[in-house]
């Protein structure tokens, strides 16, 4: 539902809000149920990538009860930082806790780290793991930070140009960000922008500041997100 709070957004955004973050969560994660399932019935399987942070979190403990065929969908991650999977910083941690139980303890997950040095030496091992699943993806979900960065996609990296080269035929693009720790791991752009249906999870007031700065930039080099929302995603936010 559109409001005077998202004028700005482009036509190509569809915009959903709830009261509160624990119904957007059952809803968001409703709808990619049915996405899922409906991709299951059509070709047999169905593909996932799913953002870390604090705002999945509710929403992973709704996917984690849904009553999919999980042995069926392959999941990994929109990006995750590279340290040990058992570092609380990480991502796949935070889906092996909260996801990746209940009903959805058969997901067919692959993780993005491995066991090279650095993410640049990892990058082609984790290329070829992610040849594991059948592109496009069927659903990415995103976050966004204050600086209007989304995957490992940040406007202070060297990495960005790269990253979001809609030319750039790999899957994923180590980076460095200049102003979060860890090298990391991300889904490039063209990939992101390829799925066959991307959400932008967001809560709190401040994110709509940052998506009405993005489109007042209109640069990507600045706000990366901007990219994403001239290119048509569906906005699930709460207050």
């Amino acid at each position: 539902m559109r409001s005077s709070k998202t004028y700005y957004l482009p036509d190509s955004v569809d915009f959903y809000s709830t009261n509160n973050s624990e119904s957007l969560a059952v809803d968001l994660s409703q709808s990619i149920g049915e996405i899922l399932t409906e991709a299951i019935k059509k070709r047999g399987r169905a593909s996932i990538a799913v953002s870390g942070g604090s705002t999945p979190i509710p929403l992973f403990k709704e996917f984690s009860l849904l009553n999919i065929d999980w042995k069926k969908v392959d999941l990994t991650l929109v990006d995750d930082r590279w340290v040990d999977p058992k570092n609380a910083d990480s991502n796949e941690l935070l889906v092996r806790t909260h996801l990746i139980k209940n009903k959805a303890s058969k997901v067919n997950f692959i993780p993005l780290k491995n066991d090279s040095k650095t993410a640049k030496d990892g990058q082609k091992n984790s290329e070829e793991m992610l040849k594991n699943i059948t592109l496009p993806f069927d659903v990415i979900v995103l976050g966004m930070g204050s600086d209007g960065h989304t995957a490992s996609l940040f406007p202070c990296s060297d990495e960005l140009p790269e990253g979001m080269n809609l030319n750039n035929l790999n899957c994923l693009i180590s980076t460095s960000p200049k102003t979060a720790s860890y090298e990391r791991l991300s889904l490039t752009a063209k990939v992101i922008i390829d799925a066959k249906n991307v959400f932008l999870h967001l809560n709190g007031s401040s994110k709509l500041h940052t998506l009405e700065s993005a489109m007042e930039y209109k640069d990507s080099s600045k706000m990366p997100i901007y990219t994403f929302l001239e290119n048509g995603l569906s906005i699930f936010w709460s207050p």
